[in-house]
């Protein structure tokens, strides 16, 4: 099979940019990974962008890996095409624990017990007719204080799909049962489901805090940044705006067109004087010169952090979710402590609640708000792969599938 590979670093943090597709043996099911995925698609992450370009921070963390080399991707949408008999009971559990939506479904599992289902000749096949999956890409040791207490997604022996072992740039790849999520054809959209897992990022941004009625600014209108617009806006935000960088020379995606789709109510062109006087002059008006309840930070950018600080209203909360490079100086006594602001790191999804959050807001409209607003930039196949990245890289996309 082709797979799309990163050869891990020898000399962190040196490294080289770049990607290759070579060829790899299939993947074989095991009883730890006994699940054998197709890959219907797959979405570039910006973790994929900077493991491309050769990020030092990445480096070091790809530096353990035992490989020399690491196949990508870690969102996907794909189709069970074989199962090792230690997974069967599992997951015809876990589609016995599901909403059942499609009739053909409903007929097949009927009363059947779920050791029943398992052991039909015909369950593998019937899976991979009716059902997309997707999966949690996060696989955690379950015996650790954070997973014991629910806090699983900040396990300290996470292991990253993707990142840590192969991912999802390829034909197939191999997964624990128990990290499925399963989607009925026809229940959510196989492009969406293909970037799931970034969608739960901002999902989990939006679910940390109470939105209701609240003001809300997202500093990044990336991919991050619009979705949890979009997202914010379903669960009942009162208003929203959003900043960002305009190049210069205006070529590039129009995200702020895209925001205005989603919902948001002010876009904010940071990058100009009057951009940020404009931004805190409406902050100013719309909220009785007392700031904004929250922000969500999901650009990485350190000059995001200057306008939240001084956007945020006293009692209000900085929600974190973009990855900074280096340090940042906070002066904690006029910023934090004097302004009593609540301040939360955002990682992952929260497992399984943000999965079970995404599915019930796609189904409400979310999947539509999302198709409908130009997010989703490229498809291209796994080859031309080169395409996906620079686009990404020059501000000419937003989300890029990649089909194998």
């Amino acid at each position: 099979m082709k797979a799309l590979i990163k050869k891990n670093p020898t000399n962190p943090p040196q490294w080289y940019q770049g990607l290759e597709i070579i060829d790899r043996d299939e993947p074989q099911v095991t009883p730890e990974r006994p699940v054998k995925i197709a890959t219907v698609s797959a979405g570039i992450c910006g973790t994929d962008v900077g493991i491309y370009l050769g990020k030092d921070s990445l480096a070091i963390a790809m530096s353990k890996n035992k490989s020399e080399n690491v196949i990508l991707g870690h969102e996907f949408c794909g189709q069970i095409t074989e199962l090792h008999d230690s997974a069967k009971l599992f997951v015809a559990t876990l589609l016995l624990r599901k909403k059942l939506v499609t009739p053909p479904v409903i007929a097949y599992v009927g009363s059947a017990s779920p050791k029943e289902l398992a052991e039909r000749v015909d369950f593998v096949d019937f899976l991979n007719q009716h059902f997309y999956v997707s999966a949690e890409m996060h696989f955690t040791c379950k015996d650790c204080l954070q997973c014991r207490i629910g806090h699983e997604h900040v396990c300290k022996k996470t292991i990253g799909k993707g990142l840590h072992e192969d991912g999802a740039f390829t034909d197939f790849m191999i997964l624990p049962a128990d990290r499925l999520v399963l989607f009925e054809k026809g229940e959510v959209h196989p492009d969406i489901i293909s970037f799931m897992d970034a969608l739960g990022n901002a999902v989990h941004t939006a679910q940390s805090t109470d939105v209701v009625g609240k003001t809300i600014l997202i500093t990044g209108a990336g991919v991050q940044g619009l979705m949890s617009a979009a997202v914010a806006r379903q669960l009942g935000a009162n208003k929203i705006f959003i900043t960002d960088v305009v190049p210069q020379d205006h070529v590039g995606v129009d995200k702020f067109s895209i925001a205005k789709k989603l919902g948001v109510d002010g876009v904010f062109d940071v990058g100009t004087e009057a951009g940020r006087m404009a931004l805190a002059q409406t902050i100013a008006q719309e909220t009785d010169n007392t700031g904004v309840d929250v922000v969500f930070e999901m650009s990485g950018n350190y000059r995001a952090y200057t306008s939240a600080f001084a956007s945020v209203r006293m009692g209000g909360e900085l929600l974190l979710l973009g990855l900074p490079a280096g340090k940042l100086e906070v002066d904690f006594t006029t910023d934090v402590v004097f302004k009593g602001l609540t301040i939360k790191g955002i990682y992952g999804r929260r497992i399984f609640d943000t999965w079970d959050l995404m599915r019930y807001l796609l189904a409400k409209g979310l999947e539509k708000t999302i198709l409908d607003s130009g997010i989703i930039t490229h498809r291209l196949p796994l080859a031309e792969f080169n395409t996906g990245f620079q686009a990404l890289i020059n501000g000419q996309a937003i989300k890029v599938l990649l089909k194998p």
